[in-house]
């Protein structure tokens, strides 16, 4: 009976140990990966107008933000990249609801365990008259698509 009972806290300690260890491979993994990896790298998420002014837009489809003002767009990432969550607008900047990072309206890491400002791309205007986002284009900050 003693035996039996080894044998099975053995495995028992076993199974949850290799658990343990994938679970810790694929976070570390996943840190490995860049966040919010995409295929397709041109997007269209709309016409200009139909981003309110001066506010940030979130493009849920997309895990983007938009900004529009009376100079024109700008298009930032709404994946933290600590690892990998999805940031929310708050009233000076973003801030990732998993960790607590913090960003500033520029994407600037303030505070929290992100490491790596937030990515803002390239903004196109297609013939159609829609604004395409590429995906593998990164650019500063401070770049606006002129609207006017």
């Amino acid at each position: 009976m003693v035996n039996r009972r080894r044998t099975f806290l053995r495995h028992l300690s076993l199974i949850l140990a290799s658990v343990a260890g994938f679970l810790a491979f694929i976070s570390l993994f996943r840190q490995v990966l860049p966040a919010g990896y995409r295929k397709d790298k041109r997007i269209k998420i709309g016409r200009p107008t139909s981003f309110p002014l001066n506010d940030f837009t979130y493009v849920s489809e997309h895990k983007l933000f938009v900004y529009r003002d009376h100079g024109g767009l700008r298009v930032v990432s709404a994946i933290c990249t600590h690892l990998g969550c999805v940031i929310e607008k708050s009233d000076n900047g973003f801030q990732c609801p998993c960790h607590g990072s913090c960003f500033n309206e520029k994407g600037e890491v303030i505070s929290g365990a992100a490491f790596k400002d937030l990515t803002w791309y390239r903004l196109y205007k297609d013939y159609d008259g829609q604004l395409v986002v590429d995906l593998d284009e990164a650019v500063d900050s401070d770049y606006i698509l002129a609207t006017n």
